[in-house]
């Protein structure tokens, strides 16, 4: 009666909260009306019939904006700074129809985030945003419903909405806001340019107050392409004009809107000789403040025939780009419309500047000058000194002498776009094949010929690197093939070799020229700014303390003995000039396919062929890569499936060998209190523990791992089996751990036995804890984590060396009760002893056969317990010890291995007196 009482006022209570919230919410988006503050703009009318198709209400509208610092950064990351405007995304959920004439009730809600990662993450999905909606919201992501109407003939929409953000204290706080647009019309061009404010409907010294937060959209419904349809239908005007065949040409099935579906790239500018002292020279006018080293360009829209562009052309300044991501400051932006040339394959864009988009506010931006013009085309040739797949230049259609004039500026594409874009067609060309020749000599084969090494056009030829000088590690760098013969390189498909990759040289016999191979390299190294050569610093790009500097090369790839030689030019830039040093030599080392795994390592060097007098003379640059052969990667899949059938095969031999030992009790009741209950709880919880770990994987397909897709079959369902079958383990251990308690409850003359497991207990205790402090305190001196690795990771680890270890407990039981007792089977301690034995023999085998591979082990986890060299081979001889020892205390006694005076002594435990049945008891061999 008294728990039905409590749930019927828990209930009420519970109703009446909801309500109450519900009240104020409603009443927070009532308090302030349409009316009041949008009467002026839109008058408001009653809504007749939903409209589906209304062209400037597209289900999604991207923007930016600017303002309400005091609401939307207040990021608690002391590191992240946003830039000078933030994306929003207007997500129409409602358009109806009014009784007035061509005025429309508008019914959905403006989502802020101060970081262009929002707008990559809601572009995906839907359900994209709630799966991340506690890291947005960290981060100032903040929506607003709104409901309001728009006037097809003035353009203007004008909603009243709320929402509701938490402050610093982790209280609730409920906003109120007023958004009015302007330019909201059904076709658009290069100038509509949608913009507008939202303000507080709380007053300034109120807490739900913001500051006026300004809004700029280009609209996506019903854009008209104005400015290429007339200006471009004879090329691009004004740009130079290459020959056709030396530009790529597009299809339908890769129209140039595929080219640019990436959310952005970045392009690197190269000014003409003279810009440093020229004011001429900036694209953003003769008013900047800078000369832009980067351009940023992004795709806002493409036209329904694919073949038309709208873009948005940043120009960040050098510490923005570095973080790859778009500045949205539309003072130093274009908008911009381009139309794919067939002729000329080459794409033409008509630009125009963005006027008065003020630091404080956008509100007042509208497109201005549209007289910059650029071009770009894919290259159907690369070189060494030309290994961008996309090149351009852009330049001025104004006079010299007029404001606002610059000269003609190229740009390339950056490494961070390579891989990108391949198109059909396209060529290397080597340049350096003489020099390659006198300084890349035929090496002769010494040793075992039978090594097989990877071939040039598998994916095996991309490496990272560790790179190290003079006076120690000074860097990194990773190492990728740009072409293999004379195609581009790919990681999918694999080329299919032509008869054009192989050198043509009389100088090489047939039987060493099948195994040599042109290959094309792009090498990008960041070298640690501090004790750096001289030679390396000035030339370089310096971020965060580091320099980097970008190699391409080319050479020969000798596949009989992995060796790859090459001519590389290092790329200087100094002042906005760009130039070359091709005076160095690269050599590569590559370990065989059919090596130990373990010590495989790609090894390597840089070094300058100038003389040291030479001011671009520097120290030679050793470098190592870790191998991750593909033949290595398909063997560890199948290693993988190796080890999931080990593992059910582990677990099932440990069923089988505990349901032995209980049928043994069973059939010897007398034995079943003589097992130690510490021993048992260990096993129990040997197989509890991961259970317990990894339960998600039984129910969450979309955990990390899920991406092991192999045959259709997702790696959680097989570790769902291992599971089960570990679960039915547990339950044998449990069960047999019950049947020991039990009897050892139920006997009436137990003392010696409970006197014999605390002594047990008082032993093992100090010794685990002791060996955890040794081993834990030996992990800390070589781990930058004590918490994460030396607890966290040494504990489970330290966890399967116990287990490992499960009959010390049984030990030091018999020895102290002296017992010949043949408490357990033979077959269980054996066979549970050969179950944690064989993973050590296991883990010799396959360190040496295959690829370290983390996180992809299944059986012998390295994580979860001692698995080296040294540990593979101590933890079995102990194992075994133990199990030899077990048996001969069955056989001969408890204390069979200690000394003859020891092993006769007789023990008296004196014990309180409760009852006249209770005496001394004596126990004794």
């Amino acid at each position: 009666m008294d728990r039905s009482i409590l749930f019927s006022r828990t209930s009420l209570l519970v109703i009446f909260f909801f309500f109450f919230c519900f009240e104020v919410v409603r009443g927070t988006t009532t308090e302030f009306g349409y009316g009041h503050y949008c009467d002026s703009v839109v008058h408001e009318s009653e809504a007749v019939d939903e409209e589906f198709k209304v062209s400037p209400f597209p289900r999604r509208q991207n923007g930016y904006y600017r303002g309400g610092g005091n609401l939307l950064n207040r990021s608690s990351d002391q590191y992240y700074h946003p830039p000078a405007s933030k994306v929003l995304v207007f997500e129409t959920h409602h358009v109806y129809t009014t009784g007035v004439k061509d005025v429309f009730k508008v019914e959905g809600n403006l989502i802020f985030e101060s970081s262009d990662y929002y707008e990559q993450s809601f572009s995906n999905r839907r359900g994209y945003y709630y799966s991340y909606w506690s890291e947005l919201s960290a981060r100032g992501a903040l929506e607003f419903d709104f409901h309001g109407f728009w006037s097809r003939a003035t353009g203007k929409l004008c909603m009243v909405g709320s929402g509701y953000t938490f402050t610093k204290e982790g209280k609730l706080l409920h906003l109120a806001a007023v958004l009015k647009l302007n330019d909201v019309t059904d076709s658009s061009d290069i100038y509509t340019i949608i913009t507008g404010t939202m303000d507080s409907l709380y007053h300034a010294n109120e807490p739900n107050y913001f500051d006026p937060i300004s809004v700029l959209m280009f609209p996506l419904g019903s854009y008209k392409y104005t400015k290429v349809s007339t200006q471009f239908s004879q090329g691009c005007p004004g740009g130079t004009d290459f020959p056709k065949k030396s530009s790529l040409s597009l299809t339908r099935t890769r129209p140039v809107c595929d080219m640019f579906s990436v959310r952005g790239k970045a392009f690197e500018l190269e000014y003409a000789m003279g810009c440093d002292s020229s004011k001429s020279c900036s694209p953003l006018g003769d008013g900047a403040r800078y000369s832009p080293r980067f351009m940023y360009l992004s795709m806002i829209q493409c036209s329904d025939d694919m073949q038309s562009i709208r873009f948005l052309i940043e120009f960040p300044d050098d510490s923005t780009y570095m973080r790859y991501s778009s500045s949205s400051n539309f003072s130093t932006s274009l908008i911009g419309e381009g139309s794919w040339d067939a002729k000329q394959n080459r794409l033409c864009v008509v630009a125009c500047r963005i006027e008065d988009a003020s630091s404080s506010s956008l509100e007042k931006s509208h497109v201005g000058d549209c007289t910059t013009r650029l071009g770009l085309r894919f290259p159907a040739v690369l070189s060494i000194r030309n290994t961008s797949t996309l090149t351009g230049e852009i330049w001025s259609e104004k006079l010299r002498n007029e404001s606002g004039f610059f000269n003609r500026i190229v740009f390339r594409d950056t490494d961070r776009n390579q891989g990108q874009i391949q198109l059909q067609g396209l060529k290397y060309e080597y340049m350096e094949t003489d020099n390659v020749k006198k300084s890349c000599p035929k090496k002769i084969i010494n040793g075992n010929s039978s090594r097989q090494y990877p071939l040039g056009y598998s994916t095996d030829m991309a490496f990272s690197m560790s790179i190290k000088g003079p006076k120690g590690s000074i860097g990194w760098g990773s190492s990728s093939p740009l072409a293999v013969g004379d195609q581009p390189y790919q990681m999918f498909p694999f080329l299919i070799p032509s008869s054009s990759s192989r050198p043509k040289s009389s100088d090489v016999d047939s039987d060493a020229g099948v195994s040599l191979l042109n290959i094309s390299y792009k090498m990008r190294i960041e070298l640690s700014s501090s004790n750096l050569d001289a030679a390396l610093g000035p030339f370089n790009q310096s971020s965060n303390g580091y320099l980097e500097i970008q190699i391409s090369a080319e050479g020969v790839y000798d596949a009989e003995i992995g060796h790859l030689c090459m001519i590389g030019c290092r790329h200087l830039r100094l002042h906005n000039k760009s130039t070359e040093d091709c005076k160095i030599l690269v050599n590569v080392q590559f370990p065989p396919l059919n090596s130990d795994r373990k010590g495989s390592k790609i090894k390597g060097s840089i070094e300058s062929t100038r003389d040291k007098s030479d001011h671009l003379h520097f120290e030679p640059l050793e470098f190592t890569g870790r191998a991750y052969y593909k033949s290595w990667a398909v063997e560890s899949i199948w290693r993988m499936d190796f080890e999931m059938i080990m593992s059910v095969i582990s677990n099932t031999l440990a069923i089988v060998f505990v349901v032995l030992q209980i049928f043994h009790v069973r059939r010897h009741p007398g034995v079943c209190p003589s097992v130690s209950l510490l021993m048992l709880v260990i096993l129990a919880l040997g197989h509890l523990v991961p259970l317990v770990l990894n339960l998600e994987a039984m129910f969450d397909q979309d955990s990390e791992r899920s991406v092991w897709v192999r045959s259709g079959t997702w790696l959680e369902m097989n570790e769902v089996v291992i599971r089960a079958v570990t679960m039915v383990a547990f339950l044998l251990h449990f069960r047999l751990l019950m049947l020991s308690w039990t009897a050892r409850c139920s006997e009436e003359k137990n003392k010696a036995l409970w006197i014999a497991e605390k002594r047990g207990l008082y032993v093992c205790f100090p010794v685990y804890i002791a060996g955890g402090l040794i081993i834990g305190t030996a992990r800390q001196q070589h781990s930058t984590s004590y918490i994460e690795k030396t607890i966290l990771g040494c504990s489970r680890a330290y966890a399967g060396l116990i287990l490992d270890s499960f009959l010390f407990p049984q030990i030091v039981f018999n020895m102290f009760l002296s017992s010949k007792e043949p408490a357990l089977s033979r077959f269980f301690y054996i066979g549970i002893t050969l179950v944690r034995l064989i993973p050590h023999g296991y883990d010799l085998y396959r360190v040496h056969n295959y690829v370290d591979m983390p996180d992809s082990y299944i059986y012998a986890d390295p994580t979860a317990d001692y698995y080296s060299t040294a540990w593979d081979f101590i933890i079995p001889m102990v194992g075994l010890f133990f199990a030899a020892t077990v048996y001969l205390q069955q056989r001969f006694g408890g204390r069979c291995f200690l000394p003859k005076r020891f092993r006769e002594s007789v023990v008296y435990e004196e014990l309180p007196v409760d009852s006249e049945e209770q005496f001394p008891l004596k126990s004794s061999s």
